[in-house]
């Protein structure tokens, strides 16, 4: 056996395999939904008080970022976490930060929100996950001019950076 074929070697090219393996029909859905054009139109706005006025989402002629997010999900408070410190050290506007969650009830999102305060605006949006086929959490888009040009789903390690340098 040569040196590339080592255990370790084979069980990590089985490991990354298998990954690639779940992911990618997520990734190719992913990479299809990018270049979709969003309308503009209005939604509740959700705070830790219940259901709180009207909100245009996307905003016209703004780059905004949505997270998709489950209550549940590990990753996703994450995600919002670091945005939040991102938004409090002034790297982020908050009014450019949306958060959808397409799995749980408005009361679960209201639940939630009374413990865990985010600077950012929560939407009650289902039919933009069901439109875009969100399956999975979290899942980030950054849209510029109501338009798609990332989506990702899952843990990003430089997500941050690039909300930093897309919303500044």
């Amino acid at each position: 056996m040569g040196k590339w074929a080592s255990k370790s070697n084979l069980i990590t090219l089985i490991i990354l395999a298998l990954a690639l393996y779940m992911q990618g029909p997520t990734i190719l859905k992913n990479f299809q939904t990018e270049g979709t054009k969003l309308e503009t139109e209005e939604y509740n706005k959700i705070s830790a008080k219940g259901l709180e006025g009207k909100v245009l989402f996307p905003p016209q002629n703004r780059n905004s970022m949505t997270i998709f997010w489950a209550s549940w999900c590990a990753p996703c408070k994450l995600e919002m976490q670091r945005l939040k410190s991102s938004v409090e050290s002034g790297k982020i506007p908050k009014d450019l930060i949306f958060a959808i969650n397409p799995f749980e009830t408005t009361a679960t999102v209201i639940n939630f929100l009374s413990k865990n305060d985010f600077p950012f605006t929560f939407i009650d949006a289902p039919d933009v996950s069901q439109r875009l086929n969100i399956s999975s959490t979290p899942t980030t888009l950054f849209i510029e001019k109501n338009e798609i040009i990332s989506m990702k789903s899952g843990l990003s390690f430089v997500g941050i950076w690039r909300a930093e340098y897309f919303l500044d």
